[in-house]
């Protein structure tokens, strides 16, 4: 979605976009952050993509200092509002891939949420990128994706409704929230990390409402509910190489 349009959705965020740090509903974020170990009193979080700031108020008083990154300038004026009480944020105007130039390798944690989902698959790996760049040697990177799991399980509910649904394609490209945006496979997201010089440590699903969905519970359904991958990475100190794990 280019700048405009999402500019438009400022006034709407919270009923038009898929806000998973509100709508999640078996709390793993927590249990993910809580595993990145921060410190308030040194910790520094980059929130890149960071919308109308719904991470940052939920979890920014775990940090020292926080960097939010948003390219839209009427959603980054809304996370600013909405963090006005807050001390110790950076906020800077501009995409997620080019932030790295700016911020350099702060993070003790860096967290990218349904951002990488670009049918560009240049765009996607400057994201990926950029994420592994901001991120500290022996520090985490936190990112949520949509599942392609998950989107193969919600096309067996919508046919069962007989909506007109439609398939993901072979690179995982499906639809969300009125646009076709790129999906993932599990073990796919292990060989990005590694492909970006990170190690999945945690991969996990992060569930959502059907009702997100336009679906109530189908019977047959044996999921909680649709889901995002929820993952967290490390960034091995230099010299350091470990195996990633499930």
């Amino acid at each position: 979605m280019d700048r405009a349009a999402w500019n438009e959705l400022a006034d709407e965020f919270e009923e038009s976009v898929c806000d998973i740090v509100s709508d999640e509903t078996n709390d793993l974020l927590r249990r993910f952050v809580s595993a990145a170990r921060p410190s308030a009193r040194k910790s520094v979080l980059v929130d890149l993509g960071c919308g109308i700031g719904s991470f940052i108020l939920r979890f920014g008083h775990r940090f020292k200092n926080i960097v939010g990154v948003e390219y839209a300038p009427k959603i980054i004026a809304r996370a600013k509002e909405r963090c006005a009480t807050m001390d110790g944020i950076e906020w800077l105007t501009m995409d997620a891939a080019r932030a790295a130039k700016h911020i350099g390798c702060r993070a003790d944690l860096t967290v990218c949420l349904n951002v990488i989902t670009s049918p560009s698959p240049a765009v996607r790996n400057a994201q990926w990128a950029s994420v592994a760049a901001v991120t500290k040697p022996g520090c985490f990177a936190l990112v949520v994706v949509p599942s392609l799991e998950s989107d193969e399980m919600l096309m067996d509910a919508h046919k069962a409704e007989r909506s007109g649904k439609t398939a993901a394609t072979a690179e995982g490209l499906a639809d969300r929230d009125g646009s076709r945006q790129k999906h993932y496979r599990r073990d796919e997201l292990k060989a990005i990390f590694a492909e970006h010089g990170l190690e999945a440590k945690r991969i996990g699903k992060v569930f959502s409402p059907w009702s997100g969905e336009g679906l109530d519970k189908p019977r047959a359904a044996g999921a909680k509910g649709p889901w995002d991958w929820l993952c967290l990475a490390e960034k091995p100190k230099r010299g350091r190489s470990r195996r990633a794990t499930s």
